[in-house]
Order: structure tokens, then C-alpha cells, then sequence
């Protein structure tokens, strides 16, 4: 029988078993390899996952498809199902590291994933998640581009992003209305160590908060930095005062970040 999609949780089960076959296969998972699983459903990866030696952990919100997947894996020793919200789980509670993680997400909780996964970056090997296509583009994007903002500065200062291949609406039930993109995340951690995340976070939305504004004059809006001292800053680095936040790249927000806000480690 295939189970209900529940609108609150923005799911759209994946059918296709090649589909399903290429993700894992991408995983490059092994005997052995500790695997997290966002959202099983119905448990189409989580076979394969099994199948390939790996030591699984997956985590489901909807307690209506536990019994399922309890009776189809449950005789598991390497199978391990925790009835959660993937956002409120701390992978270091896990006893885990190393970890490989694999997921085809809700559309509606990509960008708390994004924030969940560079809070955990510590404890990841790589992460191959399905997204919307169009966040796909965003967590790629590069300066310069109309697709590039805070969630491209803020993932790709903790991770290195490839993708690796589109999924049609129809390798899922029900349809969603857009095309659907598999990306890789392998750590890469560009964010000096004494930075503080949470701090740099907020200067980056900060800078992103007015897109047709000059970053000199987004920031100066806060209230919390001078303009002279943002304007000598970019001057530093060679850049225009009436530069834009998206013509500079994550590492020169990096360096801005420190003359700006000071070399202070704030959490």
C-alpha cells in the first residue's frame, strides 16, 4: 500500500528504484561505513543501504511510517530507527562520527538542513541529499550570480558542493511541481577556527539583508558597523565602496568579517 504524503511534512516519497540504485551508488557506501538516513519513508534507500554492509541509523518524524519500516528492517542488528525531527537531533549525541549521510529532503525544512548540517560538520564525511533544484542552484552558486546569497556563502565556507544529477517530478509520489537535484557535500572548512560562527552568520545575513543596496549601505542600515571603517575595509582589499553582497566571495566576507567586527571570537 503507498503511504499517505502529509502535507505539514512536505513529503514526497521517492519511487524510482534506479533512482534510488544511483544515490546510494554515489554514497560509495561499504561494508562497515556508519550511514545516517533523513527521512526513510518508505524505506527505498534504506534497502539498499542495508544491502551495501552499512551500519544504519535512520531517522523519521512521521510516527504512521515507523511500523513499516520497523517490520520491513527491523530483524536488523545494523538497522537503528529513531522517531525524531532530523533539525532537533545533535549527531554528537549519536556516539557517531564519520558519518555518511544520505537523504531526499522535505522541500519545506532545506535551508534548517543546511543550517543542521554545518552545525554538525565535525561529525560528517559527506553528506548526498536531494533538494529542490532551484536550492540546488542556490548552495552552488558562486559570486556574481543571480542565485548567490547567504545560504551560498555560509555552506560553502563549511563544505565543498558538487551536483550530481537531476531527478525528475516523476520519480516521486506524489509529483512534486519541480524538478528535484541530487548534491554532494564534502567538508571543507574555509571559516577561521577563532571565528565565531553564530556572530559570522549574522554579519553575512546582515550583508545580504538588501540586495539592491551597496554592502557599504546594507550594513551601515544595522546600526552595528561604520561606514568609514566598512568602506576603508573594502578599499583594503581592493574592491569599489559601492560593491554589492554578491560580488564578494565567502573567503574576502571572511576578512571583512575580522576588520569590521574585530578579531574578537564571538558565539
Amino acid at each position: 500500500m503507498m503511504a499517505t504524503s502529509k502535507k505539514r511534512f512536505g513529503q514526497n516519497f521517492l519511487t524510482d528504484k534506479r533512482v534510488a540504485d544511483k544515490i546510494v551508488d554515489a554514497a560509495g557506501i561499504e561494508p562497515g561505513d556508519e550511514v545516517l538516513e533523513i527521512g526513510p519513508g518508505k524505506g527505498i534507500l534504506t534497502e539498499r543501504i542495508l544491502d551495501a554492509g552499512a551500519n544504519l541509523t535512520a531517522v523519521e518524524i512521521d510516527r504512521d511510517l515507523i511500523p513499516g519500516l520497523m517490520e520491513r528492517f527491523g530483524d536488523s542488528r545494523r538497522f537503528n530507527l529513531l522517531e525524531n525531527d532530523i533539525i532537533k537531533i545533535e549527531l554528537a549525541s549519536l556516539n557517531k562520527s564519520d558519518l555518511k549521510i544520505v537523504g531526499n529532503l522535505p522541500y519545506n525544512i532545506s535551508g534548517a538542513l543546511m543550517e543542521w548540517l554545518i552545525e554538525n560538520h565535525r561529525m560528517i564525511r559527506l553528506a548526498l541529499i536531494t533538494v529542490q533544484k532551484e536550492v540546488a542552484d542556490r548552495i552552488r552558486a558562486g559570486p556574481g550570480g543571480r542565485d548567490y546569497g547567504s545560504l551560498s556563502v555560509l555552506i560553502q565556507m563549511f563544505f565543498a558542493v558538487s551536483r550530481l544529477f537531476d531527478i525528475s517530478p516523476g520519480s516521486f509520489f506524489p509529483k512534486p511541481k519541480v524538478k528535484s537535484t541530487v548534491i554532494k557535500l564534502v567538508p571543507d572548512l574555509k571559516l577561521d577556527s577563532d571565528i565565531g560562527y553564530d556572530s559570522f552568520k549574522r554579519f553575512i545575513y546582515t550583508c545580504f539583508a538588501r540586495k539592491r543596496k551597496t554592502l557599504v549601505n546594507s550594513l551601515k542600515s544595522s546600526g552595528d558597523y561604520d561606514k568609514d571603517a566598512i568602506e576603508k575595509s573594502l578599499v583594503s582589499l581592493g574592491k569599489s565602496t559601492d560593491i554589492r553582497a554578491e560580488q564578494v566571495s565567502g573567503r574576502e566576507f571572511s576578512i571583512l568579517y575580522r576588520k569590521i567586527a574585530g578579531n574578537a571570537k564571538i558565539c
